[in-house]
């Protein structure tokens, strides 16, 4: 019988805790946890949403067209219709030349540069109207005139439209072959308000919706039907009846359904289906429940444009979310050896190999410093004033610490570290506790937020010998997170304003001006972060107290996508490192913790065996 060495090339290790060396689907044996561990690849569960650009025009009733990094948002209603056009580029919205005729609820097809975009409006209309990448042209007519429509096609020269009002154009399906409007076999069942898949002119799945006379509260369906190029047939119902939802899709065999309207008491949904050519799952919702919301993309990466976040139809949104399906590649935390000390509300500074922790609460407040080398933590010469919640900045070496609480008053104290010894230099302006850090040394570094004692907005910038006031923050906030290499590239995010509660604000500094940005998908306080102004992480946090969170959200320049979470729930931790090796070191579950976690943007998880 062949040996595990003989199979896969190499013995089985014995190592303590983690393995930091093995590869995709090695095995090695924990010493300290008495277990055999492997590899795995990571991926997700369930499907989530993530934030995306905003529309320049908030509006419902809107039709999208093409992928998630490349579509277009369509016409719409706000307080009158709309011919308004916007182009999404992954991270934002252009407005483009608009419709030639101002409408909403019509139907789409086609990508960013080859749009269809045809019927809609009320009076309803019968208009078609080809995209070239620039310019909206007039071509042949619907056969009849409909709204409240959907309809598929990959490209402007093949489409499908069916259903919509009014009666009897509620069951009528029509075929575009790039020139003119045939009608073909009908719908199994006639509605109006339904979504379908961004599939093709043959083969497109259509669902939800609602059967005439419709209203507020009845004849809302579940109904699903897939069309194979000449035949609409009855297939497996939606979970939830809805209409006014959202949809994209490939094809009939792998299409998503979201928001909407669903029988009260329900009401506006959040509520995510994804259908595999055979059922619908329900998976993860949407960050903002909507109706008439417009979809773009594929079942494993799509768009949910505008749409109306109250009923019966008040409040048009520009939100957008970015779906990214089940089964895609993450990143995960594995554990690594803890701390000296548990401490919470703690600065820190450095690398995931390389990684000074300063200060916190034990309780009482300490002036502990460690070192981490990537394995173990050792316990280094001490701040000069013990405090909690202060402002950390640069590397292992060459760190500040500033600001904080002493226990019995907030302090605007300023300590260098060198390496071996904390130094006391001069003072920042302000007295604050809780604020946010960043920087790149111990001569650059950047303070913004905190507690004053009241709630501030106010940044200060170091430049190795003072403090000087800059611009403030366009939130105030404390307990908040922050990324950032020098003290002209920041990024503060989440935290709280006692008069607003827990804030998911994203701001990006430059230098000169602090910029709101999209939010976090999850508002939280006492929440860490790691990386650049371009590219961080945030983890962990308390939303709202007493409910702590191990969420960890990644920021691509634009947005935040909610990957995989801390394996250790907390609040108050330090982040150091990057987005694509981080550290979270202590922090406060139902006390103080030593744990520490090391983030990897791999696609591979630590997975123990089981009998």
């Amino acid at each position: 019988m062949a040996t595990y060495k003989q199979n896969v090339g190499t013995t089985v290790v014995n190592y303590a805790g983690n393995y930091p060396g093995a590869v995709e689907g090695e095995l090695w044996f924990d010493t300290t946890n008495v277990a055999f561990k492997y590899q795995f690849p990571a991926v997700t569960a369930a499907g989530s949403w993530s934030t995306g650009g905003s529309l320049n025009t908030a509006r419902r009733h809107i039709r999208g067209a093409g992928i998630y990094t490349a579509a277009l948002a369509i016409g719409g209603y706000h307080t009158t219709p709309l011919a308004n056009v916007e182009s999404y580029n992954g991270s934002n919205w252009t407005e483009v030349n608009d419709l030639g005729t101002a409408r909403y609820g019509g139907g789409a097809a086609g990508t960013s540069t080859a749009a269809l975009y045809f019927g809609g409006g009320y009076p309803y209309k019968t208009n078609t109207e080809t995209w070239n990448g620039t310019n909206w042209t007039e071509v042949n007519d619907l056969n009849a005139a409909k709204g409240s429509t959907t309809g598929s096609g990959a490209t402007n020269t093949a489409a499908i439209v069916a259903g919509g009002s009014p009666s009897p154009v509620d069951a009528q399906t029509e075929l575009w072959n790039g020139t003119n409007w045939t009608e073909v076999n009908d719908l199994g069942t006639g509605r109006y308000n339904t979504a379908s898949s961004n599939g093709s002119s043959t083969s497109a799945l259509l669902f939800g919706g609602r059967t005439p006379p419709g209203g507020p509260t009845g004849a809302i369906k579940t109904l699903t039907e897939s069309w194979n190029g000449t035949n609409w047939t009855e297939v497996n119902d939606l979970n939830i009846a809805r209409y006014g939802m959202g949809g994209s899709g490939a094809d009939n065999t792998a299409a998503l359904g979201f928001g909407g309207y669903a029988t009260p008491p329900n009401g506006v949904s959040a509520l995510t289906e994804v259908w595999n050519g055979t059922n619908w799952t329900e998976q993860g919702n949407l960050s903002t429940a909507r109706e008439y919301v417009g979809g773009a993309g594929t079942s494993t990466n799509s768009l949910a444009i505008g749409g109306d976040t109250s009923a019966p139809g008040g409040t048009s949104s520009n939100a957008v979310e970015e779906w990214t399906g089940a089964g895609a590649p993450i990143g995960g935390w594995s554990t690594a050896n803890s701390m000296n000390d548990s401490r919470e509300l703690a600065a820190g500074a450095g690398t995931q190999t390389a990684t000074v922790v300063f200060g916190g609460n034990s309780p009482p407040m300490t002036s502990n410093t460690e070192l981490y080398d990537g394995t173990n933590w050792t316990e280094v010469n001490n701040l000069n004033t013990a405090r909690q919640n202060l402002a950390g900045a640069g590397t292992s070496t060459s760190a500040l610490g500033s600001g904080g609480f002493t226990g019995t008053a907030n302090t605007a104290d300023t300590e260098q570290w060198n390496g071996t010894n904390w130094t006391e230099v001069n003072n920042m302006n302000t007295v604050r506790t809780a604020a946010g850090g960043t920087g790149s040394s111990n001569t650059n570094a950047l303070t913004f937020g905190g507690v004053e004692p009241s709630v501030s907005n106010k940044t200060e910038s170091w430049n190795g010998t003072n403090w000087t006031e800059v611009n403030d923050l366009n939130t105030a906030r404390r307990s908040m997170g922050s990324a950032g290499d020098s003290n002209t590239s920041a990024l503060a995010f989440g935290g709280r304003n006692p008069g607003s509660g827990n804030k998911g604000e994203t701001e990006s500094w430059n230098g000169t001006n602090w910029t709101e940005l999209n939010d976090l998908n999850t508002a939280r306080q006492y929440i860490a972060g790691t990386g650049i102004q371009a590219s961080a992480l945030a983890f962990g946090g308390e939303t709202p107290a007493p409910a702590v969170t191990g969420a960890t959200e990644e920021w691509s320049g634009a947005a935040w996508s909610e990957v995989a979470d801390l394996n250790t729930v907390r609040k108050a931790s330090v982040g150091t490192g990057t987005t694509t090796a981080g550290l979270a070191s202590g922090g406060y579950i139902t006390a103080q913790t030593a744990a520490t976690e090391e983030w990897s943007s791999s696609s591979n998880t630590v997975k123990t065996l089981t009998d």
